[in-house]
């Protein structure tokens, strides 16, 4: 095939497409317009197994391929849609911000991997006599289209649909269809999307059969009016073969007529007491248009939304969104997504409170923003816009090189393009309230331009890009076309700070935050209570949905084996920072949605004046019309009473009270009472008595003290490296070089698999990942400790009582922590440990401090009081509660794709870890936090997948002081100060010994 340069032409992106449209699909008279879009005798949908073979460059693919009596007995079936490096084809790439060729716009290399597609499809004298659209949904990258030998036209933008007009090109009987497929173009410069690189017909390819005269355009707008009493529909038609006639039909939510008419082009309908679309109540109208061959059914979803200094009303009303940002994934059909997988995200987010999404980073399928309409899911609907690889240029960077291709003129045209078709497709869909002009693509001329565009063709919605706050190129840049202030990642306390300058007049967004990587994030619930404190912040969406990875398959022992980036041999490659969800894969919530689910409770609680003080955090329903509630009385943890409620009038981010609903504590001890939310009807996606979150309040904290030593006499023999102890029933081995004991006899029966041993390590989480290279720096990970006057003396009780200072440094550093450590051994063989650290103030924050044990295989019955049932830390507690909990050390693991810390418990009053004939118990004089695992700290930190790790039979028990916090910095802030081990000066009393279990 002769090289044709269209995939590298700046000027003409498109050839042979018909003006862009909205999408509707179009029904014949007499079939019911509101049914699935494949009932419709006027779409012929043509997914199925085309014919496909994949060739390494344009130039080596046969000029004859798209003739119909080429022989294409050397093709291989191929699924549409599908993304070919799902079928076995060309390689998996997960790139972040790189471009996965050389930056040399707008040309690609010679190699460029090209999928030729064919298929066959009939059409019989009454279809061709019709006028002929063919649709393709989502192709990646750039494809030439011929009918029956001869060429239609070309496309790009690889998230957009196109159609084609195909009438003069059809024939009565068997039609060849043909695509030829580029896996790069110069749109790969604009589509450099933090995601794995796939390619190929990738969304649906269908036909469309319309009139030769028939509805080519349709818009409706909808705003509030008189206090929102009443409320205008307006509706703009545009006609293609030459205008006519139609009779209009507007259906209220439940179906019943609410106006009717007939127009030609505009008509407006005026409606009273109108029922308002929001995401918690998403009240949808149908317009139906009639023409004499066809019907066409659109959902209206009446609302408005508009800025009032700095804040956005949707109706009137103060809008909040908690959203998350999603990507099209999927560990199988990679981004080849059908309305099923999308409805398990939606009922996954719906259960855990999410209201809003961001498509990040392009247009989802259009079928797709239906799917938000129906549910109530408020969208950024995103264009299809990404250069963030221009920072990677040699002798660039953010602060650089961000603007070249934003401020280049040979790219404005592509730019709008990319914008334009986002709009003009969704611009009926009532959930599209946020315009966003792209993503990580610097800032300049053409964001501006396409921005004022915006603003022009569809001034019902706002407009936003996070690019605008960074200058780069000596460009000034003008943001007055957009109406927020987005950015990304930044701390509570910049947001605050932002808020209190009055030049900062914008509703302030944060389009990514939170960083949902691995363990994490930590930091939710900070950000939520200042948004709940600042008026000025319309909300926030997480980073991100799911984890991005490739299934390979079954893992030995169970499981799945998943692939992220550098798997597949590929370069340039971003390691697994595409596993960075809120759950797994497959759709397996990770502890960090739990987390999420109940920081967006929609109902919070507090203790106030005798009674419980409540927040409603809904913006448009009453609470006590959605929510009931249960309540729970824990003593120490235990259960001692519950009931059930109902909620007093709450209104829309209102607040009450209302009395306690259990009796005052008695006795002493800690008293919480637990109100556990729960749907008081059903909902779309959710139904009725599900938990919604739950609030905990502590009525009364008596931290319980430390068991007594038991008195009598221990004997105890010294040599150079041990002190060897002895008493009823046991004999234990100090160390004279690590300060713990390094043999625990007891019952007969050695209780350590391994020595006991101070530790200030953890396998790093991957929002450790920053701060990971400074603990590294520092020697944390291969710290040592030295002795100094290590003595045995005996306490007035007769315990044997054992005094060192324990100094930690590690090579080539100076020393970091000073211990001074006092062991006490009872009678009974009871441990009663004191340390009094103090940290050099030059190193950073602790990863964490403890002691850890090994025990052997038996130990498997966990029992603790403390926060749970899920991990817990400092920062990251919020889905746990305290109390009493059982567990087994097997069901401790939570399994993260790259290996790492896990499974911690803070705010623990005692924890219990039992065998066959004795159990190990501990206990601290302050909440301390403790992890039991079969997987240790060296073997996740070494595994780069959870499919390599092995489990082991023995267990390691760490009993932390503190273990810092989780926060968000793999990508987000620094972890908040609060929650880092951070303190020059600590001390630690841990109380731990053995009984029969």
């Amino acid at each position: 095939m002769r090289h044709c340069h269209e995939f590298e032409d700046l000027a003409h992106p498109h050839a042979g497409v018909e003006p862009d449209r909205a999408y509707y699909i179009p029904f014949a008279p007499g079939q019911d317009p509101d049914a699935p879009r494949e009932s419709s005798e006027r779409f012929i949908l043509l997914n199925g197994t085309w014919r496909m073979k994949l060739y390494d460059r344009i130039s080596a693919v046969p000029e004859e391929f798209c003739q119909p009596g080429f022989d294409d007995g050397g093709f291989s079936p191929m699924p549409v849609p599908s993304c070919w490096q799902t079928q076995g084809l060309d390689r998996h790439q997960y790139s972040n911000v790189r471009y996965p060729i050389p930056y040399d716009p707008p040309f690609v290399p010679h190699a460029d991997p090209c999928g030729a597609y064919r298929t066959v499809f009939r059409a019989d004298e009454a279809l061709c006599a019709r006028r002929l659209y063919l649709n393709f949904e989502g192709v990646d990258s750039f494809y030439y289209v011929w009918v029956n030998g001869r060429r239609v036209g070309h496309s790009q933008v690889s998230h957009s649909t196109s159609e084609f007009d195909i009438t003069a090109f059809v024939r009565p009987g068997e039609n060849l269809l043909a695509v030829l497929v580029l896996k790069w173009s110069v749109g790969t410069y604009l589509e450099c999307q933090d995601k794995f690189r796939m390619s190929g017909i990738f969304r649906d390819v269908y036909l469309l059969a319309r009139p030769r005269r028939h509805i080519r355009d349709v818009g409706v707008r909808t705003w509030g009016c008189e206090g929102y009493t009443r409320a205008v529909v307006q509706v703009g038609v545009d006609w293609a073969g030459g205008t006519g006639r139609l009779e209009w039909q507007l259906l209220d939510p439940d179906g019943a007529e609410a106006a009717r008419g007939e127009a030609e082009s505009d008509l407006i309908v005026h409606l009273d007491a109108p029922r308002f679309w929001s995401a918690e109540s998403p009240a949808l109208y149908r317009l139906i248009l009639r023409t004499e061959e066809e019907t066409i059914c659109l959902p209206v979803g009446v609302r408005d939304i508009a800025v009032k200094g700095r804040q956005v009303l949707l109706n009137g009303r103060p809008l909040r969104l908690r959203g998350v940002n999603r990507h099209d994934s999927d560990p199988v059909t990679g981004f080849t997504i059908s309305p099923e997988q999308a409805m398990r995200d939606l009922v996954l987010m719906k259960r855990h409170n999410v209201n809003a999404i961001r498509t990040s980073h392009y247009p989802n399928a259009p079928w797709f923003a239906r799917l938000c309409d129906r549910y109530g899911f408020y969208l950024i609907d995103e264009a299809d816009m990404e250069c963030h690889g221009v920072t990677e240029v040699f002798g660039g960077g953010d602060e650089i090189s961000y603007g070249l291709l934003a401020q280049d003129p040979a790219f404005e045209g592509l730019i709008l393009d990319r914008v334009r078709r986002c709009v003009i497709r969704d611009k009926n869909s009532p959930s599209v309230l946020i315009w966003s002009l792209g993503n990580e693509s610097g800032y300049g001329p053409a964001f501006e331009k396409a921005g004022r565009w915006v603003r022009e063709y569809d001034p019902t919605r706002l407009v936003h890009f996070e690019g605008a706050w960074r200058q780069t190129g000596g460009h000034v840049n003008d943001d007055s076309m957009l109406h927020l202030f987005s950015r990304m990642y930044t701390p509570p306390d910049f947001v605050r700070r932002w808020l209190a300058d009055p030049a900062n007049v914008k509703p302030f967004l944060l389009v990514e935050y939170c960083h949902a990587m691995g363990n994490g994030p930590g930091d939710l619930e900070d950000y939520e209570t200042m948004m709940l404190e600042e008026p000025g912040v319309l909300g926030g969406f997480v980073w991100e949905w799911c984890d991005h990875a490739i299934d390979a398959g079954p893992a030995p022992g169970g499981g799945r084996r998943y692939l992220y980036g550098g798997d597949s041999g590929e370069f340039p490659h971003d390691v697994n920072f595409c596993v960075d969800g809120l759950v797994s894969p497959d759709r397996t919530p990770h502890p960090g949605l739990l987390e999420l689910k109940n920081v967006w409770r929609p109902v919070r609680a507090w203790r106030e004046k005798e009674g419980i003080g409540l927040r409603n955090t809904l913006d448009f329903t009453d609470a006590s019309r959605l929510v009931r509630y249960r309540w729970e009385m824990r003593r120490d943890g235990v259960p001692a009473g519950g009931g059930e409620g109902e909620l007093p009038a709450l209104a829309p981010r209102g607040r009450a009270w209302m009395p306690l609903p259990c009796p005052a504590p008695q006795g002493p001890g800690r008293w919480d009472l637990r109100l556990v939310w729960l749907a008081a009807r059903d909902v779309p996606l959710r139904p009725a008595g599900e938990e919604l979150g739950f609030d905990e309040i502590t009525l009364q904290e008596d931290f319980p003290a430390l068991p007594p030593l038991c008195p009598g006499r221990v004997d105890w023999r010294e040599t150079d490296e041990e002190i060897c102890l002895a008493g009823e029933g046991f004999q234990y081995r100090f160390d004279r070089f690590t300060g713990c004991f390094k043999s625990l006899v007891w019952g007969g029966r050695e209780r350590l698999s391994r020595p006991m041993g101070f530790n200030v390590w953890r396998a790093p989480t991957d929002n450790d990942r920053k701060i990971r290279r400074v603990w590294e720096q520092a020697g944390y990970d291969r710290a040592q400790i030295r002795l100094a006057g290590c003595r045995a003396a005996r306490a007035a009780d007769g315990a044997a009582e054992i005094r060192c200072e324990a100094v930690f440094a590690a090579s080539v550093r100076q020393p970091f922590l000073r211990c001074a450590v006092c062991w006490r051994v009872d009678a009974r063989g009871g441990l009663r440990l004191t340390v009094e650290g103090r940290r050099d103030p030059v190193f950073p924050y602790l990863p964490r401090f403890g002691v850890r044990l090994f025990l052997p295989a038996g130990f498997e019955t966990l029992n603790y009081t403390g926060y749970g049932p899920g991990e817990s830390y400092l920062d990251k507690r919020r889905a746990s509660w305290y109390g009493t909990f059982c567990s087994t050390v097997d069901g401790e693991y939570v399994d993260y794709i790259k290996p790492q810390e896990h499974g911690s418990h803070t705010g623990c009053a005692g924890v219990r870890l039992s065998g066959q004939d004795a159990a190990l118990w501990a206990a601290a004089s302050a909440p301390f936090s403790f992890r039991a695992s079969h997987y240790p700290q060296e073997a996740l930190a070494a595994a780069a997948h959870d499919f390599e790790l092995r489990r082991a039979a023995d267990v390691e028990l760490c009993l932390d002081y503190k273990n810092s916090g989780i926060g968000s910095n793999s990508c987000g802030p620094v972890l908040d100060p609060r929650y880092a081990l951070a303190e020059e000066q600590f001390r630690f009393e841990l109380a731990l010994g053995f009984a029969r279990p």
